[in-house]
């Protein structure tokens, strides 16, 4: 499955800094995704989308986007309208550019508690799709997990919401998952658990957010870059690796491209000693055939030799056989023969005188 590869916004090294500059940028990175950040406002109309969307197109580079950041779908009448109006405006961006997913932010908890900000959620999250449905969007609304405690977005809160309105897809940031629960992720079984938690969605594309991250009693703190946090990339590529996930890998950290493009080195680099290890055991596999079909010539050989030999002991106990009976044959035909000259040599006994016939009177 493929592995795409791309930076969250612009990458800072672009001198163009209009997205369609960003998109072009990233192919020449040899990178191969990008996500338009809005999260700071939308700056941008359709025929731009468009226009960004037919180079993305062209260049081969699959799109996300990040709707504002600033959206509460928990909150009050008025907080609820805005986010309405900004996922929205932003979807339609988002689409025009043929982006994949769209990913949000739900908001604070409610004070009403866990189940009724759930409740809520849900319920605005509905209306959102059902809006896009109806304005024709294709773009997949999607779900981010958040890094702070306040904030809505724990794993299973936002996999409870995708439950509750299907078509809903999650996005996960790992570098939020990774503070939320100070520190959990930290070998490759621990990012399995992950996905699988995700499973019942079969989803067949995983959208991701990776970067270092600063955390402190289940709250990030900032984003680092990879090498400066305890979050390792190399358990997690292992991991899509092992299982041939589709995954869009987006890089959040502060250096954006210049991270992205250390990524796409682990990458290769994993791949690289996977295929090594691969070539290396069927190396090995092909040596152990030619050492077992060995084995068996040698086996065949010697159970040739033990069936020649038992032949030749076969037919050497015929021949004596043989030559014993002709043995005994002719030691009876000369005994034979000795008896009859025996028999010739003794002395003929003399025949009795015929008595006379008594005269006629």
């Amino acid at each position: 499955m493929p592995i795409r590869i791309g930076p969250a916004g612009i990458p800072l090294s672009c001198k163009g800094r209009t997205i369609k500059d960003g998109v072009i940028y990233t192919r020449n990175l040899e990178l191969d995704a990008i996500q338009v950040q809005f999260v700071r406002g939308i700056r941008t109309v359709e025929e731009e989308a468009l226009e960004v969307g037919r180079v993305a197109r062209e260049a081969n580079v699959e799109v996300h986007v990040h709707a504002p950041y600033y959206t509460n779908l928990a909150g009050d009448e008025t907080n609820v309208e805005m986010a309405f109006d900004k996922i929205i405006t932003a979807g339609a961006m988002a689409d025009a550019m043929g982006a994949r997913t769209l990913a949000i932010h739900c908001g604070l908890y409610n004070d009403a508690g866990l189940e009724k900000t759930k409740e809520l959620i849900a319920q605005n999250v509905g209306e959102i799709r059902d809006a896009f449905k109806e304005d024709g969007l294709k773009v997949k609304l999607g779900l981010e997990t958040s890094g702070k405690q306040a904030i809505f977005g724990s794993l299973e809160e936002i996999l409870d919401i995708c439950k509750a309105v299907p078509g809903v897809v999650p996005v996960l940031d790992f570098a939020h998952i990774h503070a939320r629960t100070n520190g959990s992720l930290q070998t490759q079984e621990d990012f399995q658990k992950v996905f699988d938690a995700c499973k019942f969605l079969n989803l067949d594309q995983y959208v991701v957010h990776f970067t270092g991250i600063l955390y402190d009693n289940g709250n990030e703190r900032h984003h680092l870059p990879i090498k400066k946090g305890d979050l390792r990339f190399e358990p997690l590529v292992e991991c899509i690796l092992d299982n041939d996930y589709n995954v869009s890998l987006i890089s959040h950290s502060p250096i954006l491209e210049h991270d992205a493009m250390y990524m796409k080195i682990v990458l290769d680099r994993v791949r690289e000693r996977r295929e090594a290890k691969t070539q290396r055991e069927a190396m090995l596999a092909a040596q152990e055939k030619e050492k077992d079909l060995q084995r068996k010539e040698r086996e065949r050989q010697a159970l040739l030799k033990v069936k020649e030999k038992e032949k030749a002991e076969r037919l050497k106990k015929k021949e004596q056989a043989a030559k014993e009976k002709a043995k005994a044959a002719e030691k009876k035909k000369a005994e034979a023969a000795k008896k009859k000259a025996a028999a010739a040599k003794k002395p003929k006994k003399a025949a009795a005188p015929k008595k006379a016939k008594k005269a006629k009177k």
